[in-house]
């Protein structure tokens, strides 16, 4: 399928987290470079078009330039690009509009559609996250941001959920990024991350008196493994007083794990306050005789199967019916990717506790939530 896939050339703010949104929902595929290390990646990513800034195109940028048939540039100035720096000298015949910032996407949109050949070449995110790994720059471009869950009755928040992202790669979802592809000890030292992420979250809301759970997801496999297991005691341990407020959220994807052991560890690790969520319900492996041996508090349904019932093709009896096995076991149900009104209507008609997905906002950098974020 013919694709257009743009490269931005810039620094890290929250003006590229929106346009990398923003495109992508247009499906215009974008990858970042914020630095040189980034440069791997960007190759992979195999763009058709550059959009980038005039004061991040240092020398190690023109290889990438000479690569590419169409460059689109930002500027104040209309006239810049006939300056002297060797990247622009090289890249002179290549420019073919500047744009000054901050623009608006459908400014950028209009000269895509304009100038950029669709590309014929597959364009595989296994591909990106293998060029991230062998550069040795998958962890630090990983970021975490939190989205809201809210109550389907009232709307209120009742808690945040920690997304890692990509930050050059934001459209890549975490189940692609730590595939059976990916080395299990990355995926343990990126998890943690999030682990600690999340309890420094939890903790400054209840300093704020601001009292909801934080979650974080977790892979089925990673509960098998001894290391991860023994890195996550020692937290729960350094941080009793959390007791209750963070949630554990497990996913399974196509990797099968052992049931029965992390049906074991999740009593063990209720045991220090750790709640327990099954994610994605409805993909995957996942069933009601696989999971009711795991002690969870919480149930969320993937958007998925909730969008199919929406649609009509899955009948209320079948989302009812995990509902109500859901609240006999004392559980929360949480639905997932209610976007519009009517994804609220009819999570409310299905009786489900909590709610979560862009009809409230997308996800956010913790400091968009707790005041002086870093002073903690």
């Amino acid at each position: 399928m013919a694709q257009k896939r743009v490269l931005v050339i810039d620094e890290e703010s929250a003006f590229t987290r929106f346009l990398q949104d923003d495109l992508e929902q247009r499906e215009i595929s974008v990858a970042c470079v914020y630095s040189p290390g980034d440069e791997n990646g960007a190759t992979a990513f195999a763009p058709n078009v550059i959009l980038a800034d005039r004061k991040m195109l240092s020398q190690s940028s023109a290889g990438l330039l000479h690569q590419l048939p169409l460059v689109l540039m930002t500027g104040t100035d209309p006239q810049w690009h006939s300056g002297s720096e060797e990247p622009l000298a090289t890249a002179n015949s290549q420019i073919v509009a500047t744009i000054p910032k901050p623009f608006e996407p459908d400014t950028l949109t209009e000269l895509i559609d304009r100038y950029a050949t669709d590309s014929q070449k597959v364009n595989l995110d296994s591909e990106y996250i293998g060029a991230l790994i062998a550069s040795d720059r998958l962890l630090d471009n990983l970021v975490v941001e939190f989205q809201s869950k809210h109550a389907l009755d009232d709307g209120r928040v009742v808690g945040y959920e920690a997304l890692s992202r990509l930050k050059t790669r934001r459209a890549i979802s975490p189940a692609t990024i730590f595939s059976a592809a990916t080395e299990i000890s990355l995926e343990i030292e990126a998890t943690m991350n999030v682990v600690d992420q999340v309890m420094k979250l939890a903790g400054a809301l209840r300093r704020s008196r601001k009292r909801m759970p934080v979650s974080f997801n977790c892979s089925a496999i990673l509960l098998t493994q001894s290391d991860f297991v023994d890195s996550l005691f020692a937290r729960l341990q350094q941080s009793a007083n959390l007791g209750g407020s963070v949630i554990m959220e497990i996913t399974e994807e196509n990797r099968v794990a052992n049931i029965k052991v992390v049906s074991e560890i999740c009593q063990m690790l209720n045991q220090y306050g750790l709640k327990v969520s099954i994610d994605d319900y409805g993909t995957g492996h996942s069933n009601l005789d696989r999971i009711a041996e795991i002690p969870f508090a919480e149930l969320k349904l993937d958007k998925e199967i909730f969008w199919a019932f929406c649609n009509d093709r899955v009948p209320i009896s079948v989302l009812g019916s995990i509902i109500d096995f859901c609240h006999m076991r004392g559980a929360k149900t949480v639905v997932e990717g209610i976007e519009t009104s009517l994804h609220l209507e009819k999570a409310r008609l299905l009786g489900a506790d909590q709610g979560q997905g862009f009809y409230w906002g997308r996800a956010v950098p913790p400091q968009y939530l707790v005041k002086d974020w870093h002073g903690y």
